[in-house]
C-alpha cells in the first residue's frame, strides 16, 4: 500500500529533550519523501550514516585538527580565518568551514573521512530524489560545540543560481544531547515571503535589523518550530528558504559534533551573497562532484593570517599605503 503525505504530518514541537517519535518517509518511498520535503521544506532520515564513519570523522578531528591551536582555519561565524576558540568545557566554539579546502597532508584523514561522510550513498540518493538529478557539494562545515545560530534562511547567504534550489544536510556525528543546542526548523516557511522581502528590501543577514526582524516575524507568523531529536548517523535535510537555526546551549558539558553540507543540482552554479561564484576546481568523491575554493593550507596564506593576527597595525598601515598609491 502506498503512502501519502498526510501519513507523515504528526511531528512534535519537542524542545523538552525526549527522543521524539516523528514519522518521516524513507528512501524506500521516494515519491512520499519528495512530497514531504516539497511541502514541509525539510525531512529527517534516521540511521542514514554508519556510526563507524561518524566516529572515524570525529576521531580524525580530535587527532589532526583540534590540537592545531596556532593554525588558522576558515570560520563560519566570521567568514575569516582564525585560530581555535574553546569553550570552558574544551569544545571548539566556532565551526570550521569548507573542509574540502584543507588540502595539507596534516589534515588528510579528517578531510577524507569528512568527505566520505558528506558524500555517503544515503545522502547522494536522497539528494537525487529531491533534485530529480545528481547534486554537487559546494559548502561544508564541522561543529564541535554550539555557537547558537540565529533564525535565518540560507538563501540570504548562499544558494543555487536558481534561488531556493539548494538543499542543506546536517549530520549528527554523535547523539545530540538536548542541552547541547539542537537544530530547529520552521516547517513550511520556505513558501512564505518575509516582510522585508514583500517590501523589496535587502537586509544584511548578519545585521541587527535582520535578526530582530526575524524574531518579530516568527512571534506572529503562526509557524511552528520543530527541533527533532537526532542520534548519531541521523540526517536532517532542509530547503535553502526554510527558516532554521540552533537552540541555545543549556548544558555546556555536552558537545554538538555534527557536519553540514550544502548541495545544488550538478548543472547549476552557486551564488554567495547574491553574486555568481561557480568554482574552477572540483574533485570527485564517491561519485559526487565536490567544489573546491581556496586552499586554506597554503603556507603564504597562513603567514598572512599570522601577520594580521599579531601585527594588525602593520596590516592597516600597508592597506592605507596601497589605497593612496592607487
Amino acid at each position: 500500500m502506498s503512502s501519502s503525505i498526510s501519513d507523515y504530518k504528526s511531528f512534535s514541537n519537542d524542545d523538552s529533550g525526549k527522543w521524539s517519535s516523528e514519522k518521516y518517509p524513507s528512501l524506500d518511498e521516494p515519491k512520499a519523501l519528495k512530497e514531504f520535503f516539497d511541502e514541509e521544506g525539510y525531512i529527517v532520515i534516521r540511521n542514514a550514516i554508519p556510526k563507524s564513519l561518524c566516529r572515524a570523522a570525529t576521531n580524525a578531528f580530535l587527532t589532526e585538527v583540534k590540537p592545531k591551536v596556532n593554525y588558522f582555519f576558515l570560520r563560519h561565524e566570521s567568514g575569516t580565518s582564525e585560530r581555535h576558540v574553546f569553550t570552558k568545557e574544551g569544545f571548539m566554539k566556532y565551526p570550521i568551514m569548507n573542509i574540502q579546502d584543507l588540502r595539507s597532508k596534516s589534515f588528510q584523514s579528517f578531510r577524507q573521512q569528512s568527505l566520505n561522510l558528506l558524500t555517503h550513498d544515503t545522502i547522494r540518493r536522497t539528494i537525487g530524489v529531491i533534485f530529480g538529478t545528481a547534486g554537487q557539494l559546494i559548502h561544508t562545515m564541522y561543529f564541535d560545540g554550539n555557537q547558537q545560530t540565529w533564525a535565518h534562511r540560507d538563501s540570504n547567504y548562499i544558494d543555487s543560481e536558481e534561488i531556493g534550489s539548494m538543499v542543506g544536510v546536517w549530520v549528527a556525528a554523535e547523539d545530540i544531547h538536548p542541552g547541547a543546542g539542537r537544530f530547529y526548523v520552521y516547517p513550511g516557511s520556505h513558501r512564505l515571503q518575509l516582510p522585508w522581502e514583500q517590501a523589496d528590501l535587502e537586509l544584511d543577514p548578519n545585521g541587527r535589523n535582520y535578526k530582530e526582524g526575524m524574531k518579530e516575524y516568527l512571534k506572529t507568523s503562526g509557524l511552528k518550530r520543530v527541533a527533532p531529536a537526532l542520534r548519531q548517523g541521523d540526517l536532517l535535510l532542509w530547503s535553502s528558504r526554510v527558516i532554521h537555526g540552533s537552540l541555545e546551549t543549556t548544558d555546556p558539558r555536552y558537545s554538538r559534533r555534527s557536519f553540514t553540507a550544502h548541495y545544488i543540482p550538478e548543472s547549476h552554479n552557486f551564488i554567495w551573497f547574491h553574486k555568481y561564484k561557480g568554482s574552477k576546481e572540483s574533485i570527485l568523491v564517491n561519485g559526487v562532484k565536490v567544489a573546491l575554493h581556496r586552499d586554506q593550507t597554503k603556507w603564504w596564506l597562513q603567514m598572512r593570517y599570522r601577520i594580521k593576527q599579531y601585527f594588525p597595525g602593520v596590516v592597516r598601515l600597508a592597506a592605507g599605503m596601497v589605497r593612496r598609491w592607487r
